[in-house]
């Protein structure tokens, strides 16, 4: 006999913009449940990935990722601090090398001031090489408040806060399909005899996001597969900040990728793939030696293999990029059906803001 399980709100997937949302509407309902297909949270885009914490200098202003960050940034240090979650605020350097990159530097600052973010200053060589001895560069834009995170630890403590709140995490609980009547989602997870039902669904898969969507009959959203690796160096270790290139057309370049611990690795490039897969070989290391020497001095053999992760755009290759999709999808005849598509970079630093944003579009 299949059992049916009643819920206020459903959160489908637990990364860190899943478990961000659930803990905030925990605060607002009584009964929410998360579901993940994995035997943990955070197992795909939310643990492969530079684990920093932005600053907002790159969105187009008013958009939702500008908003989000700049608000995202200020919730995650508060966070961080309020529950002993490692983090290091050591800000970055932005590059440049000629005076075609000095203006697009001077752009950039614009655009952080124009999205709220604080204290951004352009640098002259010297001045840059004084926070980071060895960079190679003519120019750098100083931001501050950018820094790195254990993205681990944040989302084993927001799991801990929706548990302690009454909220329920399931693991091992893949969605294989929703059906709809009278405005209640009825869930059906594979391998699993039960009915769950809500009139709140909030799609938080990520890599799956399309795939959820379309189980209401939402067809409109197509996510896009971009990989990205990174290697790891011997040479380096403790910088004092992170160290980044201009903004290529897919992602914000090869730059320094700091661990807690000290460690340095570099990346991610960006490639379009066809399917989710997280192999990795030493194909990438030219490409990688020349980026990374355009800012700091390396040797091919000090650079190895180290991880790769998948980026859930929104957009192809040959088209524009796009902002987070964040809607309640009423209008489409699904009240209270949330899909988030496409929260790829600066999802990670906008979780706890996007938490709030998604509580607002509920009706």
């Amino acid at each position: 006999m299949t059992e049916s399980l009643e819920f206020d709100v459903v959160v489908i997937g637990a990364g860190i913009v899943g478990l961000a949302i659930a803990n905030e509407l925990c605060e607002k309902f009584n009964n929410v449940l998360v579901l993940d297909k994995e035997s943990d949270f955070g197992q795909h885009v939310s643990s492969r990935h530079s684990g920093v914490i932005h600053s907002g200098i790159y969105y187009k202003p008013n958009s939702l990722k500008a908003k989000l960050c700049v608000k995202g940034n200020e919730l995650i240090y508060e966070i961080a601090k309020k529950n002993d979650i490692d983090y290091l605020n050591c800000g970055k350097l932005v590059v440049g090398h000629n005076e075609a990159d000095l203006q697009k530097l001077n752009n950039l600052r614009d655009n952080a001031a124009e999205n709220g973010v604080q204290n951004v200053e352009l640098l002259s060589y010297k001045e840059a090489s004084k926070i980071q001895p060895g960079i190679k560069c003519q120019n750098a834009l100083w931001v501050p408040s950018t820094g790195i995170i254990d993205s681990h630890g944040l989302m084993n403590c927001l799991e801990k806060q929706i548990i302690k709140k009454a909220g329920i995490v399931y693991y091992n609980s893949e969605v294989f399909s929703i059906d709809v009547f009278d405005n209640i989602y009825i869930i059906s997870v594979k391998n699993q005899d039960i009915k769950i039902k809500s009139p709140v669904v909030v799609n938080s898969a990520g890599l799956w996001c399309d795939n959820i969507s379309t189980m209401v009959g939402i067809k409109k959203y197509k996510i896009h597969y971009c990989k990205g690796d990174y290697y790891q160096s011997n040479t380096y270790k403790n910088l004092k900040c992170l160290i980044y290139p201009l903004p290529e057309k897919i992602g914000l370049g090869i730059h320094t990728v700091l661990q807690l611990d000290g460690s340095v690795s570099f990346g991610p490039n960006a490639y379009y793939v066809n399917k989710i897969g997280y192999e990795i070989d030493n194909s990438n290391l030219d490409s990688f030696y020349s980026s990374i020497n355009k800012y700091l001095d390396i040797e091919k053999d000090d650079l190895y293999v180290d991880y790769t992760g998948i980026r859930p755009k929104s957009y192809g290759f040959n088209e524009e990029s796009n902002d987070f999709i964040i809607k309640n999808e009423v209008d489409s005849g699904f009240p209270n059906f949330i899909n988030l598509v496409g929260i790829e970079s600066p999802g990670l630093t906008s979780c706890l803001a996007i938490g709030k944003y998604v509580k607002g579009l509920l009706i």
